[in-house]
């Protein structure tokens, strides 16, 4: 009695659905952000940042549920233990998905408030970030998909015995829905900070570097004795510096 009200309490099959179902949901927004990707993010970056911001409070419950799995794991729960073994390779690649969603999401949101050098940086990371997510994620939709679904649609129809705590992962991923979407909703004004980043901010200072070094020769040689540079100049640089 004491062993099961114990299992009860823990109940490692609700935190197993509350992941599934997380995982689940998720599947919708990040094959629209992927299909931003795909057809040029900078003519979808509106859209692409809204469903970005929107899907914060699903990752972090996502996060959340598995690394309490892992963490009640490792600590030797009984319950969690009796539940069964994660799977090896996926036990591997977890630290990995984690960083990557964490350097992924955190950059995301970087790039609507930093500026100059971090900019760039943050840039730099989101790039990389995005493809090393997005191949993590496609092995684990391979591999717990199926599961998952199974799972969600027990919970959904309360097929059989109903696990405890039911109405509670209701209201949890609810929260988590309806945060994301008030987080998306209320940073649209402030998306032109996304959208109207350059794309050729990386360019930008071999141009700067070009421009200030054709202003110091002289006219003889073809440069011009003020600073500033006429449109033929800029055309030239971005010319030798190749296709942007």
């Amino acid at each position: 009695m004491a062993v099961e009200s114990t299992r009860n309490r823990l109940n490692p099959v609700g935190n197993a659905r509350l992941t599934a179902l997380v995982g689940v949901l998720l599947l919708g927004p990040v094959a629209v952000e992927l299909a931003t990707i795909v057809l040029g993010v900078h003519s979808f970056m509106s859209l692409h940042v809204f469903v970005g911001l929107a899907l914060i409070p699903a990752v972090v419950l996502k996060l959340a549920s598995t690394g309490w799995r892992f963490a009640r794991y490792y600590t030797r729960s009984d319950a969690y233990v009796e539940h069964g073994t994660p799977q090896i390779a996926m036990r591997l690649l977890a630290p990995l998905f984690v960083a990557a969603t964490i350097v992924l999401f955190a950059s995301g949101v970087a790039m609507g408030f930093l500026h100059g050098h971090a900019l760039e940086d943050a840039r730099r990371l989101h790039g990389p970030a995005s493809v090393v997510w997005l191949v993590l994620f496609g092995i684990h939709v391979l591999v717990y998909l199926r599961r998952a679904v199974i799972s969600s649609r027990s919970e959904v129809k309360a097929d059989g015995r109903s696990v405890q705590g039911r109405r509670r992962r209701g209201y949890v991923i609810a929260i988590a829905v309806l945060s994301g979407l008030v987080i998306g909703a209320a940073t649209v004004p402030a998306q032109h900070r996304w959208v109207r980043l350059p794309r050729d901010h990386h360019r930008r200072p071999a141009e700067r570097q070009y421009l200030r070094a054709s202003s110091r020769r002289s006219p003889a040689q073809g440069g011009q004795n003020d600073a500033t540079e006429s449109p033929s100049d800029i055309r030239r640089c971005r010319a030798s510096l190749g296709p942007i």
